[in-house]
């Protein structure tokens, strides 16, 4: 008796106990989203603060181990692989943490994401153990709780039926205090009413290029620790520079995988095949920016072929310090990580690489009247259409489903907002002469339309 007892006291102990104030690893998963097979679709889902979907007491986020799909809860579960369930891009924000600093075009309440070119989902080599013990972001509310949390997951599904999949997120985490990082998107926010994306329309000469800059200018005296660049569409490097102190910072160069590599032999092509990796850099030493500090990032693509939706943007952590002096000097540790073993050197045919038509259109030519032209679920109104240089095309969204109207291959790109659209129109006035062969990006097997523009 005596002994069963003690067990109840130490059971009781364990429960009153605080929870550990020393680095844990989280195992989390979002609650299930089902995709349909071929959809290219984003999806946004509500991740609670209990434990499961989000860390359940307030701390600080010390980093992302890995962010994954997964088809079970079995923590042991290998993610899906990516020639069947491939990541687009995932987003992580909280809602209303205290002090969320600067945030750049993706906002305050932005904590961390993964893109194409993060194959494997893994981490590590961003957050590494000396990082974790000093620094992290602070997941709290101003009430002192912890926050709820949001995920918006665009994947491209190529099995052939509806895949129902959890997005298993590994984060460190610890409540005991850290100095805050501020995690930073620096892109052109002009973009951000269409996801970050824009379009290369393509039609120059071997070797030209697209070129997407913007400007960015430090509120406070900041040490970058780290800086990772998201960047596809024909993409070649992208550059984060200092006008003020007029010299180059990072350097990202776009690595695009070896031909047998799954996102070139992947079937159907959902989207263009990207990078396998981008450029990301890490310092312990940090790189000084000085309040006031202007920034310049230069987003270079190949301008040879049209690529829609591109992208290009940093993401930095950045951690107060208002002693520094304008154009301090660089660290000495600045260094690249995730730079993979394998990888086409050459790649010229990947940053050209042709997206087909996936859907044939049928049916007649007709002449564009001046009309809106239906996009509902599944269908174009006119599937074949003619057109001349100069003469305005509008199409007006009446499904109940979000769509694009998005060039798959012809003499210049150009899209609707890629995340798709519910009502409205889209416009474009043509001024290359050719066959523009349409798509729906969100559902590139079944819907598509051909447009002939004929010179004046």
């Amino acid at each position: 008796m005596k002994r069963l007892l003690l067990a109840a006291v130490a059971a009781l102990l364990v429960l009153a106990a605080p929870a550990r104030a020393d680095e844990q690893l989280l195992t989390l998963y979002s609650p299930p989203i089902d995709s349909e097979p071929f959809v290219h679709k984003s999806t946004t889902v509500a991740l609670k603060p209990d434990g499961v979907q989000a860390p359940k007491v307030p701390g600080y986020v010390l980093g992302f181990q890995e962010q994954a799909l997964v088809d079970s809860k079995d923590p042991d579960a290998k993610p899906l692989p990516v020639n069947k369930m491939m990541v687009h891009h995932f987003l992580y924000y909280t809602r209303g943490r205290v002090d969320p600093g600067p945030g750049g075009c993706l906002g305050g309440d932005f904590l961390s994401g993964r893109g194409e070119e993060h194959p494997n989902g893994r981490f590590d080599g961003a957050w590494p153990p000396d990082q974790r013990a000093r620094y992290g972001v602070h997941n709290m509310t101003p009430d002192g709780k912890a926050p709820a949390w949001t995920l918006t997951a665009m994947v491209m599904n190529h099995y052939k039926q509806t895949k129902r999949f959890y997005v298993r997120t590994r984060i460190w985490y610890t409540t005991e205090p850290r100095t805050q990082v501020y995690p930073v998107s620096i892109g052109d926010c002009r973009h951000i009413g269409n996801g970050m994306s824009y379009d290369v329309p393509g039609g120059g000469k071997p070797g030209s290029e697209f070129v997407d800059r913007s400007t960015w200018t430090a509120p406070f005296g900041a040490r970058i620790l780290g800086g990772a660049s998201h960047h596809h569409g024909g993409a070649t490097h992208q550059t984060l520079s200092s006008v003020t102190c007029s010299r180059t910072l990072m350097d990202a160069k776009a690595y695009y995988g070896a031909p047998d590599h799954p996102y070139n032999t992947i079937r159907p092509i959902l989207h263009e095949p990207g990078p396998i990796a981008n450029g990301t850099f890490h310092t312990a030493q940090g790189i000084p920016l000085a309040a006031g500090e202007t920034l310049e990032r230069v987003a270079h693509h190949s301008n040879r072929e049209l690529h829609v939706a591109a992208m290009g943007f940093w993401v930095l952590q950045l951690v107060r310090d208002d002693s520094l002096t304008a154009c301090a000097p660089m660290p000495t540790d600045l260094r690249e990580v995730f730079a993979p073993a394998r990888y086409d050197r050459a790649a010229p045919f990947v940053y050209d690489r042709v997206v087909p038509q996936l859907d044939t259109p049928t049916g007649r030519w007709q002449p564009f009247t001046g009309t809106a032209v239906g996009v509902g679920d599944r269908w174009f109104k006119k599937s074949r259409m003619t057109a001349k240089v100069g003469q305005k095309l509008t199409w007006s969204f009446v499904g109940a489903e979000p769509h694009s109207v998005t060039v798959a291959n012809g003499p210049r790109g150009f899209s609707s907002n890629y995340l798709g659209q519910l009502g409205g129109t889209y416009s474009f006035t043509p001024t290359v002469p050719g066959t523009y062969k349409l798509t729906c990006l969100i559902h590139p097997t079944t819907m598509s339309q051909t447009v002939k523009v004929r010179p004046t």
